[in-house]
């Protein structure tokens, strides 16, 4: 199953952390202004199975009372080889490694390594 986005994990455990339902989450959203916040959506978020717009990812963000970096997964931030931190992060939380680095092409890999050295210059 191929994972549409890197944040679901990291929101269901600030969730879990703060002791809210999903349907709580949904009702923080609605209030910031996200208005197709529902406890559908919150699920299919954590399990990765839809796409986060930017404009979500600050809803959350701000919902969840944490900063944008804390949202993605720990593997990413400062990772040297950023490639391997986000096949990493697209494999299945079940384990399914493999699968998750056969979605990570290496042309994808070139393209990434260039756009990463050239915003750090």
């Amino acid at each position: 199953m191929r994972r549409l986005n890197l944040i679901g994990t990291q929101v269901r455990k600030l969730r879990y952390q703060r002791n809210w339902s999903q349907n709580d989450l949904a009702i923080k959203l609605q209030i910031l202004g996200m208005e197709d916040a529902t406890r559908g959506k919150v699920s299919k978020i954590e399990a990765r199975l839809v796409w986060v717009s930017d404009d979500d990812i600050l809803y959350l963000a701000r919902a969840l009372r944490v900063g944008l970096a804390d949202l993605y997964p720990e593997t990413l931030p400062g990772a040297s080889d950023l490639y391997g931190a986000i096949c990493q992060s697209k494999a299945s939380r079940f384990g399914a490694i493999f699968l998750g680095s056969l979605s990570c092409s290496q042309t994808g890999a070139g393209v990434l390594e260039i756009a990463f050295s050239i915003a750090t210059l």
